[in-house]
């Protein structure tokens, strides 16, 4: 079943054919479309104090309550889902890195968004760019890395979320693109060396883990591990498939197969969108429209568009991530 892409989005719509009201050229509007910088770092460094203060709060209730095996794995769990939630937070920025928009200057962006980002997910941004831009490439097709939306938000996704399994499989792919990609001048893991960024990572987050338990702090340890493995790439896939898995698809189509055909949305600026759909992940159809524009001019986009013949395009995939969950569930 192949999903009606011309219907659904504005990809085929050419920068150089939009005007607006005013006779001025979305070529040349964009030109005045630099990042706004100190956006970038407070939102980015925002996420990082409540990252901390999430890991405070799990130590300071896990201290506090005298409970046992079970009320401790719970207290983990939750506390997992919030560091998780938080972790996901920070991942949002390795793809503005991915793009060169955490610093002006390109080496920069790169050994930033590692150090502040990458450290924290384990992933090295020079590999996630690889990986990325075959998705921007490939959106909708047989060949998209990024293919989580292929399958339908059922049970089976969430569990095979939840037990690693979709978390390993991604990691694969991800692998393989890296591998097929990796040249030696790029300073990046290919073929069987190994990623300097993931050992480091791995080594902190380890570190974190083990200085929990030496100080008595289990289910802070406890949390932080399940933030890391489970919830975080949880969150990642369920985004994704907000994002890109159109309310037509077919839940019995293999999209690895027949291709499901490119989907975007728009989520609007509340709260939860905000947050949950940090460094412009709420306005992912404008993204892919436009992927080097910085996520803090992509309201600036959104505006100009919104004043053009292609208004109608955009209010037609605006919606809510509670009202496409509503729209893809098969739990």
């Amino acid at each position: 079943m192949q999903v009606d892409a011309e219907a659904l989005d504005i990809g085929k719509v050419r920068h150089s054919t939009l005007v607006d009201s005013a006779g001025t050229r979305y070529v040349d509007f964009r030109r005045s479309l630099t990042p706004r910088w100190s956006t970038v770092w407070t939102t980015l460094l925002c996420g990082h104090l409540a990252l901390a203060l999430s890991a405070a709060l799990v130590a300071a209730v896990g201290g506090a309550i005298d409970a046992g095996w079970a009320a401790s794995a719970g207290l983990a769990v939750a506390g997992g889902a919030l560091i998780g939630f938080w972790l996901h937070y920070l991942m949002t920025y390795l793809h503005e890195g991915a793009h060169y928009n955490l610093a002006p200057d390109r080496e920069t962006s790169d050994r930033l968004t590692n150090a502040f980002v990458g450290l924290f997910v384990g992933m090295n941004v020079k590999s996630y760019r690889k990986v990325h831009f075959e998705h921007h490439r490939w959106l909708g097709t047989t060949r998209d890395p990024e293919r989580s939306y292929f399958a339908p938000l059922d049970l089976r996704f969430l569990v095979e979320g939840c037990t690693g399994v979709r978390l390993v499989r991604a990691l694969k792919g991800y692998r393989e693109v890296v591998r097929g990609k990796a040249r030696p001048e790029d300073g990046q893991a290919g073929g069987g060396s190994v990623d300097g960024v993931l050992v480091v990572a791995v080594l902190f987050n380890g570190a974190i883990v083990g200085c929990s338990l030496w100080a008595g702090a289990v289910v802070l340890a406890l949390a932080w591990a399940t933030g890391q493995l489970l919830f975080l790439p949880l969150l990642n896939t369920v985004r994704q498939v907000l994002e890109h898995r159109s309310e037509f698809a077919d839940d019995l189509t293999d999209y690895s197969v027949v291709p499901h055909g490119p989907v975007n949305r728009l989520f609007g600026d509340g709260l939860f969108a905000a947050v949950f759909g940090a460094a412009g992940f709420n306005r992912h159809l404008l993204h892919h429209w436009d992927p080097s524009v910085s996520f803090t001019r992509l309201k600036d986009v959104e505006r100009f568009l919104m004043d053009t013949d292609v208004a109608p395009l955009l209010q037609r995939r605006r919606t809510t991530y509670y009202r496409t969950w509503r729209q893809l569930d098969r739990i």
